[in-house]
């Protein structure tokens, strides 16, 4: 082992909230010197493979999938699949040789986090959410420290150390700084004399905020003064949707309908309101930007986090909740307009969404990671690397 090297294993995976705040981690590591090496272990063939190959990091695949929730012959094989897998990361561990373990949620973060626990190396969990996963909380127990993305879990997560830090949700780089709204106009083919909604239900959309949208997209349109829409639908819902539009609307100067976007930071920047999901990474990403929300929390997430996370920030005066059973085009209307024509109060949503912000998550948790690796490396100085059998 180097004298003063870090060697860092990022591991969490399924969804965005669980992996870009490892992969925006991992931006920060990349420049630094210090840093000898980085692997992420994840799920094979999860999203987490691709993003992580894409991010130019060394990726190691596992066979693992999620504790079945009711009751089915994956019962019975999912213990031998789970052992499995933290018998190959206690192998991918030993011959990677790291000094501490970074776990973001998921269950694909279980195997790797068990097996540095059964070889002494020391680990760190972040929970992105303002309600903890299964994973997290049971990790967290022999965690060196516990990162918190918001406050509102901070009473439900415990670690051997006590330590928790509150460092909010690492995002990545391109949603921190100041963008100039007219060049992302320009960008995107937006007028800067407008005010912008962007809607989005993710990366993959969401049918019952497309449903919502196509119901009452014309009288949006015709909100005196006139606003923009910026509507991410999902590539799978965009024929649908399209189909449902009143005709000669999907044409529209005013409406910019994408199936994806490539960089949402974009999006964000020139918005003056978002109607969106609540996951734990559109939650930071909304609050770095200081871009007002209107929340349809996902209601099947898991343990219902999503609702968590909302009803968190509307405390905080800085968002809307609107529940997906209570989504129709007539209450999506009613929200939307409420806010839009209302400056003062979309203001002061923005400088509360803007107070929740965390733009140095990302470099604070890279900062402990390294300081616990020090410890670690300390604590080796002068002896070959070995590890607890």
């Amino acid at each position: 082992m180097s004298p003063s090297g870090h060697r860092i294993v990022l591991t969490g995976g399924g969804t965005g909230g669980h992996i870009y705040p490892a992969l925006s981690v991992a931006e920060q590591l990349m420049g630094d010197h210090d840093v000898e090496a980085i692997l992420y272990i994840g799920a094979s063939k999860h999203p987490e493979e691709r993003l992580a190959r894409e991010c130019g990091l060394d990726f190691v695949g596992l066979t693992v999938s999620g504790l079945p929730r009711s009751l089915s012959p994956r019962l019975l094989t999912w213990p031998g699949e789970m052992f499995g897998a933290i018998y190959k990361a206690r192998q991918i561990l030993q011959k990677f040789r790291p000094t501490v373990v970074l776990g973001t949620g998921g269950y694909a973060s279980a195997p790797p986090l068990a097996a540095a626990n059964s070889l002494g190396i020391p680990t760190v969990v972040h929970e992105p959410d303002a309600h903890p996963g299964l994973v997290n909380r049971l990790m967290g127990q022999k965690a060196e420290l516990i990162s918190l993305g918001m406050q509102g879990a901070a009473g439900r997560m415990h670690s051997k150390s006590g330590r928790l830090a509150f460092n909010g949700n690492p995002v990545r780089m391109s949603f921190l700084g100041e963008r100039k709204r007219d060049a992302g106009c320009a960008v995107l083919g937006l007028r800067s004399d407008l005010k912008n909604v962007l809607i989005t239900g993710g990366s993959q959309g969401a049918k019952a905020l497309n449903d919502a949208v196509a119901g009452c997209l014309a009288k949006l349109l015709d909100i005196e003064p006139h606003l923009q829409v910026i509507h991410q639908c999902g590539d799978k819902n965009l024929n649908d949707l399209k189909e449902q539009l009143p005709p000669g609307l999907a044409q529209s100067p005013r409406y910019h309908l994408r199936p994806y976007f490539d960089d949402l930071s974009m999006a964000y920047a020139v918005s003056d309101l978002a109607v969106t999901r609540a996951g734990a990474m559109t939650v930071a990403e909304l609050a770095v930007t200081g871009t007002p929300a209107i929340f349809v929390p996902y209601p099947y997430a898991a343990q219902d986090h999503q609702t968590h996370n909302a009803r968190y920030v509307e405390s905080q005066k800085a968002a809307r909740v609107l529940p997906q059973e209570g989504l129709t085009a007539a209450t999506l209307y009613d929200q939307i307009y409420q806010l839009i024509t209302d400056d003062a109060l979309l203001n002061d949503m923005r400088k509360h969404m803007k107070d929740l912000g965390k733009p140095e998550a990302a470099r604070l948790l890279a900062d402990q990671l390294k300081e616990i690796s020090s410890r670690y490396v300390a604590g080796h100085a002068g002896k070959s690397y070995s590890v607890a059998k």
